[in-house]
């Protein structure tokens, strides 16, 4: 029963830790409809692949290299086993796995205002303009001052103007890294507008990163940061991990303990599996002495004689009627005793 205890334990240590290291390395997305997103496959050489979404199967997947594809218009799998997904619509919002590991989560924004968790990658693309360099321009609030925050040029150079960007330019589309509240406002894009961006922290659940807004939020209310959850996995993964470490320590005490008892009881009946038998009992004589308490042994107690006189009769003889007249009146009687010390 301690047993199974200890290895339900274990097996419950081990699953958080699975988790907190599953959700550190999924990535999540909000993509704007219409555009289209690349998922990476982690751990896959690209020859056995199977991406599900929301746990239905996409219709396109490779086995021993061999591909099938049944919607190629929406689908289509790279060789190193990404996943792209063209023409998003919003049905396409959701958790994405390849090979049952969970790799991404999906929100697919409508219209032009978008409100959008903390710590997410939003991805923007440049619509409305056909030049091959794109100017992105970054506005707090309406009517606000721009500021240039990244470059595209047409050879595919890239340049993010801003110190220490969490900005890039991948899929065709602007990624901005990791919200944050200061990254709410007007983004511009060759001077047309392209997002009307609203960032809400909120606490990491299943839903909310699905949920769409096609209005804006009138109010932000920054409740929490990103990096606060992290704290939290972290903490989550240290507790998982000494946890661990303790079950691992008793289960070796235990070990050894039981080990112990074990060599002890071996010793024992080896022991005991030496000793000589009883050997004959040989006769001895002792002098036994009859006590309150019962018998016990006594050496022979020495005899001693003890002899005195009197003056008088023999008290064994009959007494005559008279006293003849030559009779001696002081006659001497010798007696002897022989006693025995009282045992003690």
């Amino acid at each position: 029963m301690l047993s199974f205890l200890i290895l339900c334990h274990v097996w419950i240590l081990l699953t958080a830790l699975t988790r907190c290291r599953e959700d550190a390395t999924v990535s999540r997305f909000s993509v704007p409809e219409d555009h289209h997103i690349s998922l990476q496959c982690s751990g896959s050489d690209g020859s056995d692949v199977v991406w599900t979404h929301q746990g239905r199967t996409v219709p396109v997947f490779r086995h021993e290299g061999d591909e099938t594809n049944a919607d190629p218009d929406r689908y289509h799998l790279r060789s190193d086993g990404s996943l792209v997904l063209r023409r998003l619509e919003q049905s396409d919002s959701g958790e994405y796995r390849c090979n049952q590991r969970l790799e991404a989560e999906v929100q697919v924004l409508t219209g032009r205002n978008f409100t959008v968790p903390a710590g997410r990658t939003l991805l923007l693309p440049c619509r409305g303009s056909h030049r091959l360099k794109q100017r992105w321009f970054h506005r707090r609030r309406p009517g606000g001052r721009r500021e240039l925050i990244f470059t595209c040029f047409g050879n595919g150079v890239v340049k993010p103007e801003r110190e220490g960007s969490r900005l890039r330019y991948k899929d065709e589309a602007l990624h901005i890294q990791d919200l944050q509240p200061g990254d709410a406002g007007e983004y511009l894009c060759n001077g047309n507008l392209q997002a009307t961006l609203t960032v809400l922290t909120v606490q990491p659940e299943p839903t909310s990163i699905l949920t769409t807004s096609k209005t804006p939020t009138p109010e932000v209310t920054v409740t929490a940061k990103k990096k606060e959850n992290k704290k939290t996995d972290n903490v989550l993964l240290m507790v998982a991990v000494v946890g661990l470490g303790l079950m691992i320590l008793f289960l070796a005490a235990v070990c050894v303990l039981l080990t112990g008892m074990r060599c002890r009881r071996k010793k024992l009946s080896r022991t005991a599996s030496q000793q000589p038998e009883d050997s004959e009992l040989e006769p001895w004589e002792t002098s036994i002495t009859q006590t309150d308490c019962g018998v016990r042994n006594s050496p022979p107690l020495p005899e001693q004689t003890i002899h005195y006189a009197s003056l008088g009769r023999q008290n064994w003889r009959e007494r005559p009627s008279r006293t003849p007249p030559d009779q001696n009146h002081h006659n001497v009687i010798y007696s002897s005793v022989i006693t025995r010390p009282a045992a003690r």
